[in-house]
């Protein structure tokens, strides 16, 4: 804050009294005043002295150059050697000490005679001393009581004093201190940016972020930008009522693993000034990791269609198995009922046993089977869930059924491992182990082997599968995925197989 208008009207004000033994400040150590006078100069431990600041002004309306001094604080000398001595401010004004400030040992009786002299001019320079006058001396009393005081406390008397004397010559600079007085007023009652920190968001979904500013900005900008991306996106914020701002996060410009953010406030004059964090230190705001099918907490439907071709036999094609299934499903929450779900599939494939296709060389029987099934998982917690699927299917020969159990580790929204098997009508069985591996942003991985004797079933002999699917979501909400697998029932009766698929939530 400026402060230059009290040292002008204090250097037309004031003169300093008589003294009989004067000194300086040479030095500040440590807090203790380090002053020219000593034992020679006849003063001791306890004994108070003025410290006064010599003013040497250019006068702004005639350009004489004014020499006085005024008194700052008094103080007490409590080391007293030969030549120097060491004191401490015992009443002190609102200016601190400072080397060459003039040292005066008060008397006992004012000396008689005429008061020192100012110290003297630059040479060619005249030397103007104002003597005061009622004026001057009504508004050093007016100065003197009011220190200590608040600078709101000073500007009202300030003001009172100036329209008491609109023309005196002392209006500009005591004028000039009212201003000073007003800003840091205003700068005091300034109130740090208040706001809710931004602590998890929603990949994809857009976030409402609110700032409240003290007057002094007329607009703040947030910057947002992925976590290890090269630049942030720059969204301007809109006026919501007094000192309110808020803007709208775009879903595009949130995404895993994290975002970054900060915010900066335009002041009415000058460059923007980060609020908020910065662009080399921003807040972190984690957003959530997008599953494997696009669920999350609180999404209410997922659809997902996939078909798969796989060959036991790469020799022959007579031992394969196409299947193509598509899947509704409504998530409901963590625990209890966690998710219902339905869908419909075809199977269609040849197979037999390793005797009459090998060795044999009996032709494959034909499996075709068309089948729908309703869902249900049960949430045990939230790492734990149990899921039962009913089948019913048509055959060329007429109905037939089958069902599906798994028991869940870990949180279906999160990496988790499947245990469980199916039995599907005159297909077969088979067993199950799955890892759904969720720990890279937008690319779902899931590993999957199988123990099954389909697609001939009871007349099948048993094999092994070995299944690797990787997805990527595309754009928020939308997946795509590619599979590719490997089985055989001896190892020279085995086959490669591909397959792909979609989904989408809402």
């Amino acid at each position: 804050m400026r402060r230059a208008a009290p040292w002008a009207v204090a250097a037309l004000l004031f003169s300093s009294p008589a003294a009989a033994r004067e000194g300086t400040l040479v030095a500040i150590d440590a807090g203790d005043l380090v002053l020219d006078i000593g034992q020679e100069a006849n003063v001791q431990v306890g004994q108070v002295v003025e410290l006064w600041r010599p003013v040497r002004l250019k006068h702004p309306v005639n350009g004489k150059v004014l020499v006085d001094r005024f008194k700052i604080a008094t103080v007490k000398l409590v080391d007293v050697q030969r030549v120097l001595s060491l004191g401490k401010i015992e009443q002190a004004s609102q200016r601190p000490p400072a080397t060459g400030d003039v040292v005066v040992v008060p008397e006992d009786e004012p000396p008689s005679g005429p008061a020192p002299a100012p110290p003297p001019a630059a040479p060619g320079k005249p030397v103007v001393v104002v003597k005061a006058d009622p004026e001057t001396k009504e508004l050093s009393d007016l100065f003197s009581s009011l220190e200590g005081s608040d600078p709101k406390k000073r500007a009202q008397a300030y003001r009172a004093w100036l329209a008491e004397h609109p023309n005196s010559r002392f209006s500009r600079v005591i004028g000039e201190e009212v201003q000073a007085l007003d800003r840091a007023e205003k700068e005091a009652a300034l109130v740090p940016p208040t706001y809710a920190p931004i602590e998890r968001l929603r990949p994809g979904t857009p976030q409402r972020f609110a700032i409240e500013l003290d007057p002094r900005y007329q607009g703040a900008i947030v910057h947002v930008r992925r976590r290890g991306a090269k630049s942030y996106r720059s969204i301007a914020m809109a006026s919501v009522g007094a000192r309110y701002w808020a803007a709208t996060l775009p879903g595009d410009a949130i995404d895993e693993p994290a975002m970054d953010y900060f915010v900066e406030g335009i002041p009415k004059v000058g460059p923007p000034i980060a609020l908020v964090g910065s662009a080399a230190e921003p807040r972190e705001a984690e957003v959530d990791r997008r599953p494997l099918t696009g669920k999350r907490e609180g999404t209410l439907a997922t659809v997902a269609l996939a078909s798969e071709i796989a060959s036991f036999n790469l020799k022959k094609p007579n031992d394969w198995v196409f299947q193509t299934e598509g899947a509704f499903g409504w998530r409901l929450g963590d625990g209890g009922i966690r998710a219902v779900r339905s869908g419909f599939g075809v199977l269609r494939g040849k197979g037999g046993s390793l005797d009459d296709l090998d060795r044999l060389n009996k032709p494959p029987r034909d499996v075709g089977l068309t089948y729908g099934w309703l869902e249900t998982e049960l949430g045990i917690g939230k790492n734990v869930g149990l899921i039962a699927r009913p089948i019913l299917g048509l055959r060329e020969r007429g109905v037939t059924g089958g069902a599906q159990g798994f028991f869940r580790i870990g949180s279906d929204l999160a990496t988790n491992l499947l245990l469980g098997g199916e039995a599907l009508g005159t297909v077969g069985l088979r067993g199950v182990v799955q890892l759904e591996w969720r720990t890279i942003p937008r690319v779902p991985i899931l590993l999957r082997s199988e123990v099954t004797n389909q697609p001939a079933g009871v007349g099948g002999d048993i094999g092994a599968r070995a299944i690797a699917q990787v997805g990527w979501e595309i754009v928020p909400d939308l997946a795509l995925s590619a599979r590719a697998s490997y089985q055989g029932r001896t190892i020279n009766h085995a086959g490669p197989g591909a397959g792909a698929g979609v989904s989408y939530q809402w």
